[in-house]
């Protein structure tokens, strides 16, 4: 993302150390391909009083660091990683997803949009992190229906 001038990561924000306990409390879930390489990665959280604020009551399944390796993109691994999501989400009976993104990120703002998700509000980036000032929020409802 730094290589293509967008700002939401900076190499050494996200101590190895959190992402130690994020996982020991089952927050990460990763996809690896036949030889165990790593290709996909997202956290699933169930509050994010850090982004969402007082809007963190409504119950939803947070999405957070959804990434795909540059070699593994274009296959749909993206989108997959979103239903994923959102069965584990239904499986809680909850019926909305919600996630944020740079709001300089043209990119992904638009493919969230055509996975579902409408912008809801933009607001100031908390920290530890500091790649970008404002991101944007967007949530997605989800049904029993949802395929």
């Amino acid at each position: 993302m730094v290589d293509n001038g967008i700002g939401q990561w900076i190499p050494g924000e996200y101590p190895a150390t959190r992402v130690a306990d994020e996982t020991a409390r089952g927050e990460w879930f990763v996809w690896r391909d036949k030889s165990a390489t790593l290709v996909g990665a997202v956290r699933l959280v169930w509050r994010d009083p850090d982004f969402w604020g007082a809007d963190d009551e409504t119950e939803a399944g947070y999405i957070h660091g959804l990434m795909v390796g540059p070699e593994h993109r274009g296959r749909d691994l993206g989108p997959r990683i979103i239903q994923f999501c959102a069965d584990h989400t239904l499986a809680r009976g909850i019926t909305r997803q919600r996630l944020d993104t740079a709001t300089d990120n043209a990119v992904l703002r638009k493919y969230y949009a055509v996975q579902g998700f409408i912008e809801v509000r933009e607001t100031t980036l908390p920290p530890p992190f500091r790649g970008t000032t404002h991101v944007v929020l967007m949530e997605k409802f989800l049904d029993s229906a949802y395929e």
